[in-house]
């Protein structure tokens, strides 16, 4: 027979205060029912988990162990009294977030401040990947919402269209494409392209096309906006994240054949057969609000 959580709660008290009679003011039993508990402890063992022979009752190496498991018994309980009160007020005990790069870390890390201003008890895990990456870590993690400028290949979600978010195919102004009035998509080809990794093919650029002569795959948008500074290549950009490149000039439109401009169309997505909670509803309406506001601007 496995040990009950009062058993462990009874057995804890003793260790922590010496007696029983103590142990019993502490948990609000009677010395009788901490007693009982004890014995019963040692009946379904077969172990003798205290040693009697002086006036306070110390542990036997036998009850120093079941101690151990009774503590994690009982933080296991308390957990689960945590969780339930907190679904009994709204706020998940997590919340998963997946979101594409695309985006600017700072619209994500508002909302995730308006769940710290509410008091949110809810575990937040939020993480950054790349395109057809967004998904696949929204599957294997099991999180409750992604924010994807990829349509989802899974049926079984829900998915709400965030303001597009411009983006341009920028250089550095000392590169040769920013001194030519206008290139060619031969000229463009001749020089290097710079990608962020998890390119897919359902992200239609207006430079698909292109076989440039070699390609930089860098790891995220930051890395890459330090390559354009670089003048190491070419590359589109979100406009969110080089607003201040733009207006300094240091960063400057390429000028060609094709289209300079382009506009990423952001989802935000959820599954259809989980409810969400009081902190995912918060997190995707400060989102909202945030990414429209500032995409507007």
């Amino acid at each position: 027979m496995p040990i009950t959580i009062e058993q462990a709660r009874a057995f804890e008290a003793l260790a922590v205060t010496g007696t029983f009679q103590a142990a019993a003011q502490q948990i609000h039993k009677s010395h009788t029912s901490v007693l009982h508990a004890v014995r019963t402890i040692e009946e379904q063992t077969g172990l003798e988990v205290l040693d009697r022979r002086g006036y306070r009752t110390r542990l036997t190496p036998a009850g120093e162990r079941i101690l151990e498991g009774c503590r994690k018994l009982l933080a296991a309980e308390r957990e689960l009294a945590g969780h339930c009160e907190e679904m009994r007020t709204g706020w998940e005990p997590r919340l998963g977030v997946v979101f594409d790069g695309v985006v600017p870390p700072a619209w994500v890390l508002a909302a995730a401040g308006a769940l710290v201003r509410a008091g949110a008890p809810t575990r937040l895990d939020v993480r950054a990947e790349f395109l057809s990456g967004v998904e696949e870590a929204f599957n294997r993690s099991s999180a409750d919402l992604m924010v994807t400028v990829l349509p989802p290949s899974n049926e079984a979600v829900r998915a709400f269209a965030l303001a597009p978010l411009p983006a341009s195919l920028v250089v550095h102004r000392d590169h040769p494409l920013a001194q030519v009035g206008r290139a060619s998509a031969d000229e463009l080809q001749k020089h290097v392209v710079l990608t962020v990794r998890g390119s897919d093919p359902r992200l239609v650029l207006p430079t698909a096309a292109l076989e440039p002569r070699s390609t930089i795959h860098l790891q995220d948008f930051a890395t890459k906006r330090a390559a354009l500074l670089e003048g190491l290549g070419f590359g589109w950009m979100p406009d969110a994240l080089i607003g201040v490149e733009l207006r300094a000039k240091r960063l400057v439109r390429v000028r060609w054949d094709g289209e300079s401009r382009h506009r990423f169309e952001p989802r935000l997505v959820h599954r259809r057969d989980v409810p969400l909670g009081r902190a995912a509803r918060l997190f995707a309406d400060v989102l909202q609000k945030i990414q429209k506001k500032r995409a507007s601007g």
